[in-house]
Order: structure tokens, then sequence, then C-alpha cells
């Protein structure tokens, strides 16, 4: 049967995953994201230049467009001018002559004014109508160019390829600026906007003066910055012509508009990268983070199998003394036997109450009472019973009740529980001879509990992580420490619940010092 892997599967496989699996991991998503960018990187490039190259084309085209308006304007200028000015020959009054430069009294009189002859003669036709045969006539007409009128129309044609000609010959004589007969400006607006190119320009039109080139028409501001790309068309061309012309235009803005451009398709590229990257670390961050989380469970797991199994062999232990009638069962044995596995019973009760009561939290399902409590009452209560734990092992606890208003609402049960626990990370991590401080004040609308020791201290690394369930500071040997790891995270719960807020400061070696803020009752 085919199972499919769900989401813890995964999960637990990552828990099982060595390190150096984990390591090799990262490295082929690093190297899988770097190449990724690189293919983006150069498909953007691309991009850039083939955009580049197609601009620089139309552009091109546009500027020789432009260029053969110019000299359309001239060819267009000599028509007027021919049409307005030329006079031609005077024809003959009488006929046209069939022939170039015949006598016109001898040309056939049928000539027309369009110097055409006309031929119409009669023809017989034959009828086949019901079997009978009939004769009849029809007139044909038949029109012959004239050979006077096409050699006029070829004579005045190559009149005005002569008169053209010389018209243009005078034209190159002039200065390029004077043969401009139109709007240079409008008819590149024109052309560009035709290409779909709507960036504002400069141009200007530049002639070679006594061997030198320079400006003779266009912008006054043409200045083109170092860097920018001019693009240029030669007209009035000429090859007789000594006197290169070039038309220029450039575009102050074109860097802006290509950057532009370019961002419309480089900007989702960006932030899909972006988000991959994004997406890769955050996997990389649950990787590690569960792969720590299961060390951790693997820590708690081993500490809880020591911790629960130290009662139970004392229980046992003490049940076989009980059951062995070799020994003497005197009331004060029976009584210290029975004392041992009532404390050993009520160590393992407690023990696995902290588990189960995780469990609950983790649900959600905790619930407090909340009454009007006094804090002041509950810390020396706290304080005056595990002044002899602290006694016993040769230490001080010293109590500092200095809130004026040490009234909160809140769940006594927890709220004394929280103290208790942090009173057992004082002593437990403590050395030789615990000094433990424990105090209340008021601030602004808190009331502060402070608990203080001088200690091992806590490491700026594991600081940030003493709240998490299962956590323990490690001090070498996982079992020279008693607990589970659940007290203080038990402890950030039941301050949160209750709207306030616990602050922990230490130095290796120096000490530990808790602050919890409670929102007093005004």
């Amino acid at each position: 049967m085919l199972r499919i892997p769900c989401s813890s599967d995964f999960i637990l496989y990552i828990c099982f995953m060595s390190k150096k699996m984990i390591n090799i991991l990262a490295i082929v998503m690093a190297i899988a994201v770097v190449a990724m960018i690189s293919v983006q990187l150069i498909t953007i490039n691309k991009t850039a230049k083939l955009q580049e190259k197609n601009s620089n084309y139309v552009v091109t085209r546009a500027l020789k467009d432009v260029g053969d308006i110019l000299d359309f304007w001239e060819i267009n200028h000599f028509y007027e001018l021919d049409a307005k000015y030329y006079i031609p020959d005077p024809k003959p009054s009488s006929g046209l002559g069939l022939y170039p430069n015949s006598d016109s009294s001898e040309s056939f009189k049928r000539l027309g004014s369009s110097g055409e002859l006309t031929i119409s003669y009669n023809q017989s036709t034959v009828n086949n109508a019901n079997g009978k045969f009939t004769f009849g006539k029809s007139q044909t007409t038949i029109i012959i160019p004239s050979m006077q009128s096409s050699y006029d129309r070829q004579s005045e044609k190559q009149s005005r390829d002569l008169r053209f000609q010389s018209y243009m010959i005078e034209r190159s004589e002039k200065k390029v600026e004077d043969r401009i007969l139109g709007d240079v400006r409008h008819e590149l607006d024109l052309q560009l906007k035709e290409a779909d190119i709507f960036l504002p320009f400069k141009y200007c039109i530049k002639s070679s003066v006594n061997g030198k080139t320079k400006i003779v028409a266009g912008d006054p501001d043409y200045h083109p910055l170092k860097g920018t790309r001019e693009y240029k068309t030669a007209i009035f061309y000429d090859e007789t012509s000594l006197k290169p012309n070039f038309l220029y235009v450039y575009f102050p803005d074109q860097h802006a508009e290509q950057i532009k451009a370019i961002s419309n398709f480089v900007l989702p590229s960006l932030i899909l990268t972006l988000i991959i990257i994004g997406i890769f670390v955050f996997t990389l961050q649950i990787i590690l983070r569960q792969k720590k989380l299961s060390q951790i469970k693997n820590d708690f797991i081993n500490n809880m199998t020591h911790e629960l199994k130290t009662p139970i062999s004392t229980i046992s232990l003490a049940s076989q003394m009980l059951k062995d009638n070799s020994l003497i069962h005197s009331p004060s044995t029976i009584d210290h036997i029975s004392g041992v596995i009532l404390d050993e019973s009520k160590r393992l009760s407690g023990q696995v109450e902290k588990v189960l009561q995780m469990a609950v939290f983790n649900e959600g399902k905790i619930k407090l009472k909340f009454t009007e409590i006094d804090l002041n009452q509950i810390v020396s209560s706290a304080a005056a019973n595990f002044e002899i734990r602290v006694t016993t092992s040769e230490g001080t606890l010293e109590t500092s009740l200095l809130a004026e208003n040490p009234m909160i609402n809140g769940d006594e049960i927890h709220i004394t529980n929280v103290i208790y626990n942090l009173l057992d990370n004082a002593e437990k991590y403590s050395k030789e001879n615990p000094r433990i401080e424990i105090s209340t004040e008021n601030k602004s609308d808190w009331v502060i509990v402070q608990i203080k020791d001088y200690g091992i201290g806590i490491s700026k690394e594991n600081l940030t992580q003493i709240f998490e369930r299962f956590y323990r500071i490690p001090t070498g040997n996982v079992h020279n420490v008693k607990g589970f790891g659940l007290g203080l995270s038990y402890v950030k719960r039941i301050v949160e619940e209750h709207h306030g807020k616990i602050k922990v400061e230490s130095t290796v070696g120096k000490g530990t010092k808790f602050r919890i803020y409670f929102p007093v009752i005004k």
C-alpha cells in the first residue's frame, strides 16, 4: 500500500538528519540561489543590450526618413518654381506634322490638336441568319500617335531634367541652413513618435566650413554630456559635394528611460529572488531549529528517565525491605521506610504533574482563578518555606518587601508556583553556600518581584533560549542539575497570562537576576 508522507514525517526526517547532511543541503541550496541570480543577471544584461540595439535602429531609421523629407522639400520646391516661372516654346498655329520638323502645310489635315492621326475605313461582313447569308459594311477607326507629339514630349522631359540639374547644382552651392525649407524639429518629432519614441530630444545640423565641422542649425543648447549616445545621418548627400552635412540627435533622458524600462521586469525579478532567498533562509532556520529541538527533546527524555527512575528505584528498594522477613521490622524502621516511600511518591507525583501541566498549557486549556492577592504576603510565605532548604545548604536567603501597593489580580496558586520555580532555579544554579535575594517594589503602574542569585550565571547565547520548553542550561553533565527544563517556560506563560512581563539579566560567574512585572490594582 502506498503511504503518502505528511509534514510530520518531513520534520521527523529533519530531526534525524546529521549535521553534515544539513550543511550539504544548505550549500546546495545556496549554490542554486546563486546560479538562479546569475542566470537572471545574464538575461537582464542581454535584454538590455537587445533593447538598446533595437532603439538605435529605430532612431537611425527615423533620422534617415527626416533626411529624405529634406530632399523632398527641395524637389517639391523645384516643381513649384518650374510650374510658376517656366514658359514653354509656342506651338505652330496649324495642325501638327506627322513627322518631326515636317512642314505643317503638307501635313495631314486630319491631325487633331492632340497630335494623333485618325483613319476610318469600311469593312465587308457576312452574317448567317436562318441559313441565309447576308453581306454588309462596317466602319472602323484607328488612332495612330503622332511622332511629332512624342518627340515634343521627350524634348520637354529632357528640358525639365536639365532645369532640375541646374537647380540642384545651384542649391548645392548654398549654405546648408539656407537649403532647409521646413520645420526640422516638427518632422523629427513626428517621425520619432511614429516609431513609439516619446522622449524629449535635442537636435542640430553640422556642416564642414573651412575644413572644420560646426553647428549651423538646430537647438542652441545642443551639448550632449560625456557618455551620451549621439545619432546622426547624412543629409543633402551628393557624391560630388565636398561639404558633408549631418543631422544629429540625442536624448537627455535616455539613460533614465532605459533604467526605467529595464526596471519594469528587473523589479519583479528582484522581488521574486528576494522571496526565494527569504524562503531559503527561513527553511534553513526551521531545519536548524527542528534539529536543535530534537536534541533538546532527546536530552529531556534522557533526563526525565533519570528523574523518574530514581524515586521508582527508591520506592522499589523500600518495598523490598518491608517484604524481607529477615530484617527486623521495628516501629522506627517501618516509620522510616514508609516516610521514604511517601516522600519519593510525592516527588514522583510532582514530576509527573509538571509534565502534565505543560501538556495542558500547550493545548491552551489552562484556567486561572483571578482574585485580589497580596504579592508581599505570597513572597514572604514562599521565602519562609524555602529558607529551610537554603539553610540546609549553608546558604542565605534575604527578603526585602518594599512594595507599598502589592495588590494584584491573579491566581494565587500559580503565582506561588512562579516564585517557587525562580527560587528553585536560583538554588540549583548556585555554587556552594547559595546566596539569594528576593524583594518587591513599586514602579509606575507595576509591582515588581526581583529574585537575584550569585551563582554560575548564564551566557548570552543561552540567555535567549531559557524560556523555551525542555531547554536546560548546559553544565557539563546532563543530570548534575535536576529538572525537566519546563520551569522557566511555565513561569513565562503564567506571567503573560497575568498581563505581566519578565526580564532577566545575567553575567557568567557572577549570577542572575529575574524581574517580574505585574500590573497593580489602583
